[in-house]
């Protein structure tokens, strides 16, 4: 028989008569704020007589507090002396992690090209003892899962479940920055991806904190302001850390134009240094991806939430012109159609967005010899978008999670109210605009997630279309 395990409890857990685990700072003592310390001898102990719950934590914290203020010099103690975080080895095997990686690397690494899959592995591999790569691992699978299942999480109570459990775990073992420590790419990263988590299970609040975080973050990690901190990086690390600055732009840009938040944000001079190690269909696909945010400038956004009142004509087709450029097309054209699906679809999104920008200003006529000035020009981009979606896999739409379903809700919704709101045209062209929009709603629709984003007005707006054209017996609604 084994003898017993000798294990000695902090004074607070002797005193509060609760188990004690021997470590340097207890897990009891951690989880109500109390200083752990330790008797330089034996205490005796007595049961003779007992205290009211509570009252001897309230005593521990009174004399931590008196303690504290005859040493003026704890003001001066670093961050990390104060307070230490014990490494726990409670992970999954390390097998468990790495069959995430392929995953990762084929459709998340694409869209957010800063952390490659074999810095990834290292960091699996240290999880043991880094508190921070043991956090990067935990967010890594969750942002991978949200952004590879087809249905989406809403709708799939164990998949949320998955992903918030390992959002959980990566919260747990984050490192706040203190005195002694520095953010990070791998922490930009690390709050970019549990931002895309949070909006993926429709926490967009908090989703935005930690949007916030990592703009904070990449403040601290890119020095924008000094020519000479960035000449003194390598050019694959200078590289690496402009793209995190633009993945916190892009996110950024969306959020304003989704969801009302505010920005911070500018678009840098240039796009990011050319890094070798990057895979060429990735770079380019990301720099076209910029160049399309780029688009979103301070006088866009202030139009787009603000006062339009300043809005003109000229300034509506120099943007339309803009989005209408052959060049970025024909190489969006070369690249895999996993980029093509947020690309193109993001293109129409900004697209429509400037229309209305016009519409809402009166700036636009159903006589207009300017085909950008006219009301019919939705109409326009509702054929060119069936095309490219009869033409790629749903699936590559799909992948793309619940922002790619963002935009194409506010394509539908705008399209529909042109189909409205125009006259009747003469013939086949009235078919041809009912059966884009028929297309455009069957695709949409055929999401489940898609109840999320606020259907009923839409569907309402296609039984008017339905009244609207009786004679078309191809329409069918969703039930």
């Amino acid at each position: 028989m084994e003898p017993r395990r000798a294990s000695r409890a902090c004074d607070p857990c002797k005193r509060r008569k609760v188990r004690c685990n021997g470590q340097s700072r207890c897990q009891q003592c951690t989880h109500v704020g109390l200083p752990c310390t330790y008797a330089t001898g034996p205490v005796q102990r007595s049961r003779k007589k007992t205290v009211r719950r509570g009252t001897v934590i309230a005593e521990c914290r009174q004399g931590s507090q008196a303690r504290n203020d005859h040493n003026p010099g704890r003001f001066l103690q670093p961050w990390s002396a104060s307070i230490e975080f014990p490494i726990q080895s409670s992970h999954p095997n390390p097998a468990f992690f790495l069959e995430f990686l392929d995953e990762y690397t084929e459709y998340v690494y694409p869209m957010s090209p800063v952390v490659p899959a074999t810095e990834i592995r290292n960091l699996i591999a240290q999880m043991n003892e880094n508190r921070e790569a043991a956090s990067f691992a935990y967010i890594f699978i969750a942002v991978t899962i949200n952004l590879t299942r087809s249905e989406p999480v809403q709708q799939a109570p164990a998949t949320r479940e998955r992903i918030a459990t390992f959002v959980t775990r990566s919260l747990e073992y984050r490192v706040p920055v203190g005195l002694s420590t520095q953010p990070n790419v791998i922490g930009v990263m690390e709050n970019l991806f549990t931002q895309m988590c949070f909006v993926g299970l429709r926490r967009l609040d908090l989703g935005f904190s930690y949007l916030r975080q990592a703009i904070s973050y990449v403040y601290m990690t890119l020095p924008t302001h000094s020519d000479e901190g960035l000449a003194a990086l390598d050019v694959a690390e200078r590289s690496r850390r402009q793209r995190a600055y633009y993945e916190c732009f892009i996110h950024e840009r969306f959020t304003a134009l989704t969801f009302h938040r505010p920005t911070c944000l500018a678009c840098l001079q240039n796009f990011p240094d050319h890094d070798p190690s990057l895979p060429e269909h990735v770079e380019e696909g990301f720099n076209l991806l910029i160049q399309s945010f780029c688009f979103v400038d301070r006088q866009f956004l202030d139009f787009a939430l603000g006062d339009r009142s300043g809005v003109t004509v000229e300034w509506i087709q120099m943007k339309q012109q803009e989005l209408d450029d052959y060049d970025w097309h024909q190489k969006v054209s070369e690249l895999p159609e996993l980029m093509q699906a947020d690309l193109v679809i993001t293109r129409h999104w900004l697209r429509t967005l400037t229309w209305q920008i016009a519409l809402s200003n009166t700036l636009l006529s159903s006589s207009s010899t300017s085909l950008l000035l006219s009301l019919s020009f939705p109409l326009r981009l509702s054929s060119q978008l069936r095309q490219f979606l009869s033409a790629v896999p749903r699936d590559m739409v799909g992948i793309h999670g619940s922002g790619i379903l963002e935009k194409l809700f506010e394509i539908a919704n705008t399209i529909t109210d042109v189909v409205l709101h125009l006259k009747h045209a003469p013939g086949d062209e009235t078919v041809e605009r009912v059966y884009d929009i028929m297309f455009l709603r069957d695709f949409i629709y055929s999401f489940p997630g898609f109840e999320t984003l606020r259907p009923a007005a839409l569907t309402e707006k296609f039984e008017q279309i339905r009244s609207k054209y009786p004679g078309i017996k191809e329409i069918e609604l969703l039930q």
